[in-house]
C-alpha cells in the first residue's frame, strides 16, 4: 500500500504543529523500513529531516507515522475480544502514560486526524537534534557489526532498564486491547483475554484463502491450547503490565559509534505501538527465545521487572507467546509476497511452535 505523503503536505504538517520553531524547514522524507514485528498493513513511517531554512543542511529530525486504517476497523471502544492494530488515538495516550511512568526516550506526538494537511491521519513527533544519517537501528547496527561486545551489552543494560520501568511503572486495572475509553465488559483475567485474541487470530488465519498453502497445524493448535486452558497455564498475570508486544531491535535506534572507544545510546525508540495492549510481561518481543541476554535480564529485573520463566509451565506459556506473535506477523502480511522474510518466519515459527507444545509441560 502506497501512502507516500508529498513534502509539501509534510511541510503544512510541520509548520502547523511546531509554529516558531526555527528548525521547520523539510529537507526530505525517508521510509523507515517496513519488516519489523511492528508492521501493520495500514502504517508507515518516515523520518523527516529538517532544517533552518532552504539554504542550511539539516540539524533536526522528526518521525511521522501515517495511517491508512479502513474506516470498517472495529471501533477500539467497543471491541475488546477481537485482534486488532491500535489506532493512533491508542498510540498518543499510551505514548503519554509512558512518558508520565518511564525514563523511555518517547518524544510526546502530534495527532491530526482531520485529513486536511496530509490526507490521512498521522502522528508527528517534535524536532529533535539529530539526524538521520547520525542514527541507525540497533537490528542494523548489529547486523553489520558495529558493535563491540561491550557495546552490545550496554546497550541491552538499556534496554532491561526500559522494559522493566515499563512492565512495573505502567500498569493497568483491566487485561486487553487498550481503549480510549473505559471497557464496557472489563477482563480481570488474562487467560480469558489472552486465549480470547488468540482464537481469534486462528480464525482469522485458518479463514484466509491467501494462507492455505501454509498447511499450518491449526487443528493441533487448538487441541493443545484447549490443554493450556485447562490447566489455567495463563492465569499466572496477577497485574495487567503495558506490553508492547511487538517492539524489537527494529524500533530502537542509536546513535552511530564513530570508533570502539565511543559508547552507542539509545536515541530515540520509534512510536509504533500498533499492537501494544495490558497484559503479561513475557509476551515482549524482547524475550523471543533465544532472547532475552543476560545483561538486559539482569537490568530488566533491577529496574523492576520480574524473573521472567521460574516454573516448566511459563517456559510453555512463551512458546504461545511465539505462537501468538507469528499468528500477527503472518496476518498483517498477508498480501505480501510469499517469500517474504518475516512471513516465511512466521509460517516456521508456527509449526516450530506448535511441534514443541505437542509434549510441553503444563505444571
Amino acid at each position: 500500500m502506497s501512502i507516500q505523503p508529498s513534502i509539501e503536505q509534510v511541510q503544512k504538517a510541520i509548520s502547523k504543529a511546531f509554529l516558531g520553531i526555527p528548525q521547520s524547514t523539510v529537507v526530505s522524507i525517508t521510509e523507515l523500513s517496513g519488516d519489523s514485528f511492528s508492521y501493520t498493513k495500514s502504517n508507515r513511517t518516515y523520518i523527516v529531516d529538517l532544517s533552518a531554512s532552504k539554504d542550511s543542511p539539516a540539524t533536526h529530525s522528526s518521525f511521522l507515522t501515517v495511517s491508512a486504517a479502513p474506516a470498517a476497523l472495529p471501533d477500539p471502544n467497543v471491541t475488546e475480544t477481537v485482534y486488532h492494530p491500535n489506532k493512533l488515538q491508542i498510540y498518543t495516550k499510551l505514548i503519554s502514560l509512558v512518558k508520565q511512568h518511564t525514563t523511555i526516550p518517547f518524544q510526546d506526538p502530534v495527532l491530526d486526524t482531520s485529513l486536511a494537511l496530509i490526507p490521512y491521519p498521522y502522528i508527528l513527533t517534535p524536532p529533535h537534534p539529530i539526524t538521520s544519517s547520525a542514527l541507525i537501528s540497533l537490528s542494523s547496527a548489529r547486523k553489520q557489526n558495529l558493535l563491540s561486545p561491550q557495546h552490545n551489552a550496554m546497550v541491552d543494560l538499556g534496554l532491561g532498564q526500559m522494559l522493566g520501568q515499563l512492565h512495573a511503572g505502567v500498569l493497568n486495572e483491566w487485561f486487553g486491547l487498550p481503549l480510549t475509553l473505559e471497557p464496557a465488559n472489563p477482563s480481570y483475567s488474562w487467560q480469558e483475554s489472552f486465549t480470547a485474541l488468540l482464537e481469534t487470530l486462528l480464525h482469522q488465519a485458518e479463514s484466509s484463502d491467501k494462507l492455505k498453502s501454509f498447511n499450518l497445524p491449526y487443528e493441533d493448535l487448538k487441541r493443545y491450547l484447549s490443554r493450556a486452558i485447562a490447566f489455567y497455564i495463563f492465569d499466572d498475570v496477577q497485574v495487567p503490565s503495558l506490553v508492547w508486544f511487538t517492539g524489537s531491535e527494529d524500533d530502537v535506534y542509536i546513535t552511530v559509534p564513530s570508533n570502539w572507544n565511543e559508547s552507542p545510546s539509545i536515541i530515540a525508540i520509534l512510536p509504533n505501538l500498533a499492537h501494544a495492549l495490558w497484559g503479561d510481561p513475557l509476551l515482549e518481543s524482547f524475550f523471543l527465545p533465544p532472547a532475552p541476554s543476560d545483561a538486559l535480564k539482569e537490568a530488566y529485573e533491577g529496574c523492576g521487572g520480574e524473573r521472567l520463566i521460574v516454573f516448566p509451565r511459563q517456559k510453555t506459556k512463551r512458546l504461545w507467546y511465539t505462537a501468538f506473535l507469528a499468528l500477527v506477523v503472518l496476518l498483517e502480511r498477508v498480501d505480501a509476497d510469499p517469500e517474504n522474510e518475516k512471513r516465511v518466519w512466521a509460517g516456521a515459527k508456527l509449526r516450530e511452535c506448535a511441534d514443541a507444545l505437542k509434549d510441553a509441560p503444563c505444571y
